[in-house]
């Protein structure tokens, strides 16, 4: 079971998030492998799941984890976390007031999932991405403290979501039991991640199967990739090493 992160791993970074998409080596590979007997194949991102697969572009069976796994779209399945929607209203208003706040500061914008919003600040300039953060944190935190939110940090983004305790591990854990369910196999998974948020997944896994951090901040993964090309190059050479249907 091959599942990997979206933005940083299977791609590299851009400025907008509206810009980043699977390239066609990297989507051919994926699905040649989502296509090999014995293989599973999933994405785990921040995203929302549907934008995830129109991002991707695969049209063979793949599990899309969104939302940091709180919403899965499986081959045959789906699941979402109860309550999910239940803090949409109080989110877009703090979007609402976070969007106004950092309006004059270039490089600094927020990302509105509907069921999350997250602050990017990778583009801002220092003085700029202090006054974002600071901002962030002054509209933000009455909800953290009121416990109806929670803050998942990312690489450069302060996201908010309902407060649900949910991550990139529990979808690990739901995507294997469901592949158990499908085909009655035990699998050994392997997970491939840049960012904070996928030492959940790491986590989950364990010594059960490999981790792979992509870059070079420090990591629980047991092995390490440099970036998303080094992982094109692993996908290829999976594609060499596997057996065609």
């Amino acid at each position: 079971m091959l599942l990997t992160d979206f933005d940083g791993t299977l791609c590299e970074f851009q400025t907008e998030p509206e810009a980043v998409f699977l390239s066609d080596p990297r989507r051919m590979a994926l699905a040649t492998l989502a296509r090999r007997p014995g293989l599973i194949i999933g994405v785990v991102s921040g995203r929302r799941a549907a934008d995830l697969r129109r991002r991707c572009g695969l049209d063979e069976p793949v599990y899309y984890a969104g939302l940091h796994g709180m919403e899965i779209d499986g081959p045959d399945t789906g699941f979402t976390v109860p309550q999910l929607s239940a803090r949409r209203d109080l989110l877009q208003e703090i979007a609402g007031s976070i969007t106004e706040a950092i309006s004059p500061l270039p490089g600094a914008f927020l990302e509105n999932k509907d069921l999350s919003v997250a602050l990017h600040v990778r583009a801002a300039s220092p003085p700029d991405r202090e006054q974002a953060e600071r901002a962030f944190w002054l509209l933000a935190t009455p909800a953290l403290d009121a416990g109806t939110v929670r803050l998942q940090r990312g690489e450069c983004v302060f996201e908010l979501l309902p407060d649900i305790s949910w991550n990139k591990g529990d979808a690990v854990r739901w995507i294997e039991a469901d592949v158990t369910r499908r085909l009655g196999a035990v699998v050994q998974p392997v997970y491939l991640g840049d960012d904070r948020t996928d030492e959940h997944a790491f986590e989950a896994i364990g010594q059960r199967g490999i981790t792979v951090i992509v870059g070079r901040r420090p990591s629980r993964a047991s092995r390490r990739l440099p970036d998303p090309a080094a992982v094109e190059q692993l996908l290829n050479r999976l594609v060499a090493t596997t057996k065609a249907p």
